[in-house]
């Protein structure tokens, strides 16, 4: 059985940062490093599907003599620019968090290694904002100009549904490659561990911070 209470104030967390391991600070530094890692390859991969699909949509535009699939490059061009314009503008952060660590000065302190797990829970957070529906908007509004714009304004409804399908077939594989190092590192990995009777007990702390509150949730 799960059982939570939920505490004033994020600084509880030093209170209980003592009790972690060192080898708890090696997997909570590993688990940054491999977020920014991952962040940066997605970047970089996305940003040169993007901008090769957008330069190659132009130059067939250019040379091809089909005037409807000299539209569909134009749309698709311009599909690809938006893309790599939200790869460069809302790319992960983790590289920034992994940054923050690197520049604590005593990474095994209990100050430290809280501010390791708000770092992390924060990424985890992140992670998930970006795996919800909202997060598929703006991909189902370009997409869908784009669809309407083959289908309706150039009549052909069956290649606008297909430019509508695999735009979203991609936007989809952009949101799931996105990196979750952070959400799966929580998941694994309890904050501590109380040992008595030969029996482990994990012990969970998740924490929230808004512009007018701070709490702990504490889960065993």
């Amino acid at each position: 059985m799960t059982h939570r209470y939920r505490l004033i104030a994020v600084f509880a967390l030093l209170l209980l940062g003592p009790a972690a391991h060192a080898q708890a600070t090696r997997e909570a530094a590993s688990a940054l490093r491999s977020g920014a890692d991952q962040a940066r390859y997605w970047q970089w991969g996305w940003s040169a599907f993007y901008g090769g699909s957008s330069a190659y949509s132009l130059v067939h535009a250019r040379d091809t003599d089909d005037p409807e699939e000299r539209y569909d490059d134009y749309i698709n061009a311009t599909k690809a620019a938006l893309g790599l314009a939200g790869t460069l503008l809302f790319a992960p952060s983790h590289g920034d968090a992994y940054r923050q660590y690197q520049a604590m000065d005593d990474k095994a302190s209990p100050e430290a290694r809280a501010a390791t797990r708000i770092l992390i829970a924060g990424l985890a957070e992140e992670e998930a904002r970006q795996r919800r529906w909202q997060s598929r908007l703006g991909g189902l509004i370009v997409n869908g100009l784009a669809g309407l714009a083959i289908g309706v304004e150039d009549d052909r409804p069956g290649d606008g549904w297909v430019n509508f399908a695999t735009g979203m077939l991609t936007t989809e594989l952009n949101v799931r490659t996105r990196p979750d190092t952070a959400t799966h590192f929580l998941e694994r990995q309890p904050d501590f561990r109380l040992n008595g009777n030969g029996a482990v007990l994990p012990i969970y702390v998740d924490w929230a911070v808004g512009p007018m509150f701070a709490s702990v949730e504490i889960r065993y």
